[in-house]
């Protein structure tokens, strides 16, 4: 791949890699564009370290896998044009089957005990053979939910998550950034509120009962139906439903990252919050909330994988007036891609194609002054796919 790769795409490389207590970072995103700078290419690992073993799937040390028994099916992709509409939702309040052979139950149970159970424990996150432990903090109170995430180890980093919004904290820097968590995944993985559509794209089977945390779990797979997308194995406590441990599978059936609750503390009422927020007025504070982007239905892709619907499709204010960029965003409903567009003129030695850190891959690809970048935490056959497919829907004003 020649020329310079964008420092955005590899500040967004690690920062989909890295999961909300280390994406402080992503408050800064709308601030730089594709194309002002260098950045970093990283091979995909396929290595790791697992804590607990279960019983179907091996003890992983450095340089072994794990594997599922995928669907042996063909890949199947679709034509699309534009469509803004996002897939059909209906909240899940509670469990709606009782037979607990069911995979229906236990997704069930898993979606309701993520919006509904106070808890607190902590959390070691498994990525590209580095490991990372954050203490997390879950309330449910009549005002609302909220979440608070602090890393136990590296840089001193600090999360509130209180309904929309999300407080991200640096105390060596003095630093506070307040951004909307509406379009920020969570820490945990989370199926949408309509996830039975989804078994149009993938298999859902149980497996088999483990142990995690020192709490009974059921484990459940799912498996892509074509290489487009990740799969995922959930380890639930029998108990509450909670999500104790995910692995998400590359298209090998490699594990690519981990996440894993070394203990866990189940309560009846929310816990306290120990964050004292009382320090930060005299932190610089800065405010990411953006009322300035326009949604626009300029770009579309003309190939996308089966499922995949453009959920997202907005302008980006930016300074300079003589350029333009545009934010899209692609889903089935779990796996989802971003597409950034950038009109510039000419860019010197410009870098496209592929480039990967662990699960996260980005292809990069620049046409008659447009820069365009597809990054997700899915297989790079896919974010080759939606960027090499993205066209106007009617040419844009340079």
């Amino acid at each position: 791949m020649g020329g310079t790769l964008p420092k955005l795409l590899s500040l967004l490389i690690l920062l989909l890699l890295t999961p909300q207590v280390f994406a402080g970072l992503d408050d800064a995103v709308s601030e730089i564009s594709p194309s002002q700078l260098s950045g970093h290419t990283a091979g995909t690992s396929s290595e790791t370290i697992l804590i607990s073993a279960t019983p179907d799937s091996q003890l992983i040390a450095s340089g072994q896998t794990t594997e599922t028994g995928a669907a042996d099916s063909s890949v199947v992709t679709s034509k699309q044009g534009i469509n803004t509409d996002s897939v059909d939702s209906q909240v899940v309040t509670s469990i709606q089957t009782k037979d607990t052979d069911s995979v229906d139950y236990w997704l069930d149970k898993m979606t309701h005990s993520m919006r509904q159970q106070n808890f607190q424990g902590t959390l070691i996150i498994n990525q590209d053979s580095r490991l990372r432990a954050v203490k997390v903090k879950q309330g449910i109170t009549d005002e609302g939910s909220w979440q608070t995430l602090e890393s136990l180890t590296g840089a001193n980093q600090k999360i509130i998550r209180s309904n929309n919004k999300v407080t991200t904290i640096f105390p060596a820097k003095q630093l506070v950034t307040i951004s909307d968590s509406t379009n920020k995944r969570p820490l945990h993985t989370a199926l949408p509120e309509n996830y039975r559509k989804l078994k149009k794209y993938y298999i859902m089977k149980m497996s088999g009962k483990d142990r995690i945390a020192n709490k009974s779990t059921q484990v459940v797979r799912m498996i892509p139906l074509d290489e487009y997308r990740y799969g995922y194995i959930f380890w639930l406590d029998r108990q509450s439903g909670l999500l104790l441990r995910c692995d998400l599978l590359n298209e090998n059936h490699q594990v690519l990252e981990q996440l894993m609750y070394s203990d866990i503390e189940l309560l009846s009422a929310a816990p306290e919050n120990t964050i004292d927020q009382s320090v930060l007025e005299n932190y610089q504070q800065i405010s990411l909330l953006d009322d300035n982007e326009l949604t626009t239905k300029t770009w579309r892709a003309k190939q996308l994988p089966v499922g995949f619907l453009l959920t997202q499709s907005v302008q980006i204010p930016t300074k300079n007036t003589e350029s333009k960029s545009y934010h899209l965003v692609f889903s089935d409903g779990m796996a989802s891609v971003s597409v950034f567009i950038e009109v510039y003129g000419e860019i010197k030695k410009p870098a496209i194609g592929l480039s990967s850190m662990g699960a996260v891959n980005a292809y990069s690809s620049y046409v008659n002054g447009i820069y365009i970048t597809a990054i997700g935490e899915v297989p790079a056959s896919t974010v080759r796919m939606i960027a090499l497919s993205i066209e106007p829907v009617s040419e844009p004003v340079p």
